[in-house]
């Protein structure tokens, strides 16, 4: 598994596809776990299934934990749940990247 992650359009995708083009993308991370906390699933489950059924994947997130805390309990929440969820792929990931600008620094 390889972890992609950054701010909102700065290209964390398209470093992901460049360096990985005949690989499986899953995109958006982030909102897979939203969709999971709406259903009432466990985002850290969640990061432990994919990582035991895709565990040649290449995933993309937003980094969501930056900036000014939401005043909304579930924004907050959502927040939390991105950042445990990418603890567990980050652990089982073979190399983290964080991307700035386009720029993917290797953080593992």
């Amino acid at each position: 598994m390889k972890l992609y992650i950054g701010g909102v359009c700065q290209g964390q995708m398209e470093l992901a596809q460049s360096e990985n083009p005949d690989s499986e993308i899953l995109s958006d991370f982030h909102e897979t776990v939203r969709s999971a906390l709406q259903r009432g699933e466990d985002a850290r489950a969640l990061a432990q299934r994919l990582v035991r059924e895709k565990p040649d994947a290449v995933v993309v997130a937003n980094e969501v934990g930056c900036g000014v805390v939401p005043i909304e309990a579930g924004e907050r929440a959502f927040r939390e749940a991105v950042g445990r969820a990418l603890c567990v792929l980050a652990q089982a990931s073979c190399s983290v990247t964080r991307v700035v600008c386009g720029i993917g620094v290797r953080i593992k």
